[in-house]
C-alpha cells in the first residue's frame, strides 16, 4: 500500500490565534483606553472646578471685608471726623428750614391701579 503525502501548501504554518478572542481583547483594550481618557478629563475638570471655587470664596471674602470697611466709614462718628479732617464747616439744618411732607391720603373708592399700569407701560416698568 502506498502512503499518501500530505499537501504542505494547504497546511498552515505557525500559531493560529482565535478570532473571537482577538476581537474580545481589542474591545477590552479600547474600553480600557476610553475609560482612562475620560477619567483623566474628569480629574482635570475637577481640579479646575476646585480652583474656581477657591477663587470665588476668596472674592466673596474680599467683598465682605470691603463692605464692612465701607459700612464702618459711613458711621456718624467717622463722617464727623472726616468733616473735621477736611476742615468743612457743616451743621444740621435748623428746624425752621426742614420741610416735613405728609403722605397724601387716597380715598378708598379711587382705583389707582389702572393709572399706575398706564404709567408703568409708559416708563417700561411693571407692577409685579
Amino acid at each position: 500500500m502506498k502512503r499518501r503525502r500530505k499537501n504542505r501548501k494547504k497546511q498552515s504554518q505557525g500559531f493560529v490565534f482565535p478570532v473571537p478572542l482577538a476581537l474580545f481583547l481589542v474591545m477590552v483594550t479600547v474600553t480600557s483606553m476610553t475609560y482612562l481618557w475620560m477619567h483623566g478629563r474628569c480629574e482635570a475638570a475637577g481640579i479646575r472646578i476646585q480652583q474656581l471655587e477657591r477663587a470665588k470664596h476668596e472674592s466673596h471674602q474680599r467683598l465682605s471685608r470691603e463692605a464692612l470697611k465701607w459700612d464702618q466709614l459711613k458711621t456718624l462718628p467717622n463722617v464727623r471726623a472726616a468733616v473735621q479732617r477736611h476742615q468743612l464747616n457743616m451743621d444740621w439744618a435748623p428746624n425752621s428750614r426742614v420741610v416735613h411732607l405728609a403722605r397724601p391720603s387716597i380715598p378708598a373708592d379711587i382705583d389707582v391701579l389702572p393709572v399706575y399700569g398706564e404709567l408703568a407701560h409708559l416708563t417700561g416698568t411693571s407692577h409685579e
